[in-house]
């Protein structure tokens, strides 16, 4: 039987729904399979719209790389701007998948089911975008290694790396896991419909060769249920991490200890908005009004009222307990926040509009129609971008030292290049998603069967993927131990002169720290045979925690000598020691011949009368690192244990 597409208005009480009559378990599959036909007219239009969108904003991103930061607004002072306000706001949308799917799943909320791919895809899609946000901001994505090959572990960009890079891995193979049931289905309808061999080829190999038969499915429910489980504390972790890039800086207004909770109810506050915004725009666009129904829009409106006031009642308490401390730092961003300034009207209108309306629009059920959530969700994510905003840049034009005593007055504005890129992110995203709608089924076909026969009260044997929802993965106990780092320290050299023969013997190598010109210099004299070398090229470089870092080359000179400038400011070991390594690249007589030798570094400076605020330190309490590496153990131990299951799935795909 046909159900009648649902209006707005029969979306409009929490009690009473007009609840449409399921569809038959073909009906479902050919509905679903059928938002894959080629695009018409304004879809077409739709994407081109978006690629030329993306290729300004590309065009404006190779514009700021030949010509440096220098093209932004951002200064001294204001270091960061939108693009750190995009990369917090698309980590936050990416919780919508962690939300809508996994918590639900794990707690077996059969309504769920219609929204999960949805949800799933979100979280992939906006950390994408969220992760290649950092890069734009960094100015110099060449350098993007040095956060491994020189990361310091006291910094929390390092710490922000590790945890966005977890997460998107765990992302990617929980959106990948859920969508295998669907792959065989995509594959016949392509190879039927005519479609390109390559794009059936592409669904055969995402499919892994998997068939109805219960050796498969329960492989499979043991990795999805895996997947549910460990997302979720993942997902809290990343956003709560990303706040210590903010919370771990003695600013006012970011050094708070509730940043983290705060951080995280954001996110998924913005995220649940988004997904009621793509489910609004999904269902008109591709007809899925027999799918998306009042119900789901209801049940996700009760979740985004409940996190709306939980963000409101973390807001007054950071805000509150600044204005009450009195610190005259806190006191001067509160007046610039919400006093008669630019950045307080808009703090106000954010308030007004992006948190007290929808607070209004959701919290009377009589009047939750499917235009007041639709109206509350996008009013939720502008205005959680912009408060994003108004979290970065007034703090970073409120030092602890007032800047107008020195006669500067701290501004920023994006400029057209911040701006044209920006719009390419978020055309990007938008590009992204649609791409993926239009590659596979926007809606989960084996989750929406299963719901459409559970309603009819019958199961088709070999078909649906009974218990995903609630599997729960059975693991074993983990065998896998932590292999410690055991690190040699060489003897301490004297200050002045020290001299290192290369195993090779070709060559002799003495090091020497030297004043030149009021300079602090570092100069290695070269010999071979007792003679000094002339016109050798000599590599200089430090020895850092994760590898070397290049301080530069030089030529030696008639006397066998060639400097670079001593970096004085570079911090060394707990003796205050840094070990050089010096090679030489010329002649090819010579190449090879290197050494290591310890000069004293900066001076030592003595230990502060508190622990230094690092996470990760000389005094740190073992019980810290240890802790943290046995939960990442965690995490990724159960990736491992997904992907033997999804190993196991295709060694069986020649199952019948």
């Amino acid at each position: 039987m046909n159900a009648m597409p649902l209006s707005d208005r029969q979306i409009g009480t929490v009690t009473s729904f007009a609840r449409p009559v399921r569809r038959t378990v073909t009906d479902v599959e050919r509905d679903l399979l059928a938002t894959l036909d080629p695009l018409g007219g304004p879809g077409r239009l739709w994407i081109a719209s978006l690629l030329a969108v993306c290729a300004i904003g590309f065009i404006a991103w190779i514009y700021q790389l030949v010509f440096g930061l220098s093209v932004t607004a951002m200064r001294n002072y204001v270091s960061w701007g939108v693009y750190m306000t995009n990369f917090v706001f698309f980590i936050g949308i990416s919780h919508a998948g962690t939300l809508i799917s996994a918590i639900l799943r794990v707690t077996d909320a059969g309504w769920r089911r219609p929204i999960t791919r949805m949800a799933e895809a979100i979280t992939v899609i906006a950390l994408l975008i969220g992760a290649s946000s950092v890069m734009i901001d960094m100015g110099r994505p060449d350098r993007l290694l040095n956060l491994l090959i020189h990361g310091r572990l006291q910094s929390p960009i390092l710490w922000d790396l590790v945890s966005v890079t977890t997460y998107l891995t765990g992302s990617f193979l929980y959106l990948y896991v859920a969508m295998i049931p669907d792959m065989p289905m995509l594959a016949q309808h392509a190879r039927e419909h005519g479609r390109s061999p390559k794009l059936v080829r592409l669904y055969e190999l995402l499919s892994l060769g998997y068939r109805e038969t219960p050796a498969h499915r329960r492989l499979l429910a043991r990795a999805l249920g895996a997947m549910a489980v460990i997302i979720i504390p993942v997902a809290v972790s990343v956003h709560t991490v990303v706040s210590w890039v903010f919370g771990m800086t003695l600013r006012p207004g970011w050094h708070s200890t509730i940043f983290g909770p705060y951080f995280v109810i954001g996110a998924i506050f913005s995220g649940t908005a988004g997904i009621i915004t793509a489910m609004v725009i999904f269902r008109r666009a591709y007809h899925l009004e027999r799918y998306l129904l009042p119900e789901h829009f209801h049940k996700l409106a009760k979740i985004l009222l409940v996190l709306s006031l939980l963000y409101a009642y973390f807001t007054l308490s950071e805000y509150l307990t600044a204005w009450y401390g009195g610190l005259e730092s806190d006191s001067r961003l509160l007046d610039l926040l919400a006093g008669n300034t630019a950045f307080g009207r808009s703090f106000w209108l954010w308030a007004t509009f992006g948190l007290f309306v929808p607070i209004g629009l959701l919290v009377f059920p009589s009047r939750r129609s499917l235009g007041a959530i639709m109206t509350a969700s996008v009013l939720i994510n502008v205005g959680m971008w912009w408060k994003r905003f108004l979290i970065v840049v007034p703090t970073l034009e409120t030092p602890f030292i007032p800047a107008q005593a020195a006669g500067i007055a701290p501004h920023y504005f994006p400029s057209l290049v911040e701006c044209l890129i920006t719009a390419g992110a978020f055309a990007g995203f938008l590009l992204l998603f649609t791409l993926f709608s239009r590659l596979f089924p926007i809606l989960s076909i084996w989750e929406t069967v299963e719901d459409a026969e559970e309603v009819k009260g019958t199961v088709r044997p070999g078909h649906a993927f009974a218990g995903a929802g609630r599997a729960h993965s059975r693991l074993s106990p983990a065998t896998l131990g932590i292999a410690l780092l055991a690190c040699g320290v060489a003897a301490a050299a004297p200050w002045s002169a020290v001299r290192a023969q290369t195993a090779q013997g070709k060559a002799v190598i003495e090091l020497t720290r030297t004043t030149e010109d009021k300079r602090e210099m570092l100069v290695a004299k070269v010999t071979a045979n007792g003679l000094p070398v002339k016109g050798a090229t000599v590599a200089f470089s430090v020895r850092r925690t994760f590898g070397l870092m290049t301080l530069g080359e030089d030529q030696t000179l008639d006397d066998g000598t060639a400097a670079v400038a001593f970096p004085t400011a570079l911090p060394g070991d707990a003796k205050g020691e840094l070990t050089f390594r010096v090679a030489l690249r010329s002649p090819p007589e010579l190449d090879g011949s290197a050494a290591d030798v310890k000069l004293a570094g900066a001076p030592a400076r003595p230990w502060p009368s508190v622990p230094p605020r690092a996470l990760w330190s000389s005094r740190v309490p073992l019980a810290i690192p240890v802790t943290i590496a046995l939960l990442l153990l965690c995490v990724w131990s159960t990736y491992a244990f997904v992907a033997t299951q999804l190993a196991a799935l295709h060694n069986l795909r020649e199952e019948s």
